[in-house]
C-alpha cells in the first residue's frame, strides 16, 4: 500500500512539474544501476524542489534524508514518512536530538543492505548560488557503516547535478545530470576507513563540480553570473569550460521581447484566487531558496482545487459537458502558458 501511495505522489508531482517548468532536461539515466545499493549525492540550491525533481525523474524508488526541522508536527511527519523521507538532525536542532541520528543511520544501513537507494544532500544546507560547497562526511559514514555491517555488499555513490535557468522563477527550465557511479568497494580496498572516507569526499565533490555550473570565484560572482544567459546554465559542461578561459565578465546582449502573450490575461483572470493566495504567502518567505517551493506547492494544490470548484459550480448551473470543457480549457491554458513563457 505504501508503494502505491509513493507511486501516486510521484506521478502527481511529476505532472505538476510539467505545468511548472518550461523545460526539463535529463542526462545520464543510463548511469543508474537497476539492482545495486546506491547512495545518491546531489548539490542543493532549491529547497524541496531538488529532492522532488530527483525522485520524479529517477527510475528507482528513493529514500530521502531530510533536515529534521521540516518534520514540524505529527501530521507533517506522517506525510513525509509515507514518501520515504527520513529526518536527519543537526546542531541547530539541539544537542539533545543528535543521538537520534544513530537510529536513522541504522535504517540507512538496512536500506542499503537490501540493495535500496538513499538520496542525500552532503552540502548540509541549501544555497541558491551556482557552486558546489564543501561536503560533510555524513554520507561517507553511511556507506562505510553499511559495509561494516555487511562486507560483501556492493555499494556505489552516484553524483547528481541540478541546474536551474532561474531557481526562483516560475516557467524556468532545469537540467538534471546523473553522473558516473563511484564504487565504494574499490575505493575502500586496502585503505583505512578515515583515508577512504576522505578520498570519497574528494571524488564525489570533483564529480559534482562537473555536473553543475561551479563558480569558484566568489569575489566576482555577481558579474560572472551576468556574463551568461539564463538558458546557458542548463549546460554546465559548456559554462564550466568557458569559465576556465574567462578573463572578462561581459554581459550578453539582451533580447527584448515585446510580443504579447494572449494567454497571460486569460490565465490571470481564470486563476485570480490562487494568485491571491500566492501574493499572501510571498512576503512571508524568509529564505529565497524557498520561493520556488511555495510557488510549486500552491501550483499543485490551490490551482487545481480552484478549477475543480469552478467546474463543479458550472456543472450545477450548466451541466456536465460545460464543466468538462471548462476544466480542459483551464488546465490546457496553464500548460501552454508555461511552455510559451
Amino acid at each position: 500500500m505504501k508503494l502505491i501511495w509513493y507511486l501516486f505522489v510521484k506521478m502527481y508531482v511529476r505532472l505538476g512539474f510539467a505545468f511548472y517548468f518550461k523545460k526539463i532536461r535529463v542526462v545520464g539515466l543510463e548511469n543508474i544501476p537497476k539492482k545495486k545499493a546506491i547512495l545518491f549525492v546531489s548539490n542543493h540550491q532549491n529547497a524541496l524542489i531538488d529532492p522532488l525533481l530527483i525522485a520524479t525523474l529517477c527510475p528507482r524508488e528513493l529514500n530521502f534524508l531530510t533536515r529534521a526541522g521540516v518534520f514540524g508536527n505529527s501530521l507533517i511527519k506522517a506525510l513525509l514518512s509515507s514518501v520515504n523521507m527520513l529526518p536527519i538532525y543537526r546542531m541547530g536542532d539541539g544537542l539533545t536530538n543528535l543521538h537520534k541520528n544513530e537510529e536513522i543511520f541504522q535504517k540507512c544501513y538496512k536500506i542499503l543492505d537490501e540493495k535500496g537507494t538513499i538520496l542525500i544532500f552532503p552540502e548540509g544546507n541549501h544555497n541558491i548560488q551556482r557552486r558546489v560547497r564543501a561536503l560533510s562526511k555524513g554520507f561517507t559514514r553511511i556507506v562505510f557503516g553499511a559495509l561494516e555491517r555487511n562486507p560483501e555488499l556492493e555499494i556505489i555513490v552516484l553524483p547528481i547535478g541540478i541546474n536551474y535557468s532561474n531557481a526562483k522563477k516560475y516557467a524556468s527550465s532545469v537540467s538534471i545530470y546523473f553522473g558516473e557511479p563511484i564504487s565504494v568497494n574499490e575505493l575502500k580496498e586496502g585503505k583505512e576507513v578515515n583515508a577512504a572516507s576522505a578520498e570519497l569526499r574528494i571524488k564525489a565533490s570533483a564529480a559534482m563540480k562537473k555536473l553543475v555550473t561551479h563558480i569558484e570565484n566568489q569575489e566576482d560572482y555577481d558579474q560572472i553570473i551576468k556574463s551568461f544567459k539564463e538558458e546557458d546554465f542548463l549546460y554546465p559542461e559548456k559554462v564550466n569550460k568557458k569559465l576556465r578561459n574567462m578573463k572578462e565578465f561581459v554581459p550578453p546582449s539582451e533580447e527584448i521581447n515585446n510580443s504579447f502573450n494572449f494567454l497571460t490575461p486569460i490565465v490571470k483572470i481564470n486563476s485570480f484566487l490562487p494568485l491571491l493566495v500566492w501574493k499572501y504567502f510571498y512576503p512571508k518567505i524568509d529564505e529565497e531558496e524557498f520561493i520556488a517551493t511555495f510557488k510549486f506547492s500552491i501550483g499543485i494544490t490551490a490551482f487545481p482545487f480552484f478549477y475543480l470548484l469552478q467546474g463543479w459550480l458550472i456543472h450545477l448551473l450548466l451541466g456536465i459537458n460545460y464543466a468538462i470543457s471548462y476544466l480542459l480549457f483551464s488546465f490546457l491554458s496553464v500548460y501552454l502558458f508555461t511552455k510559451s513563457k
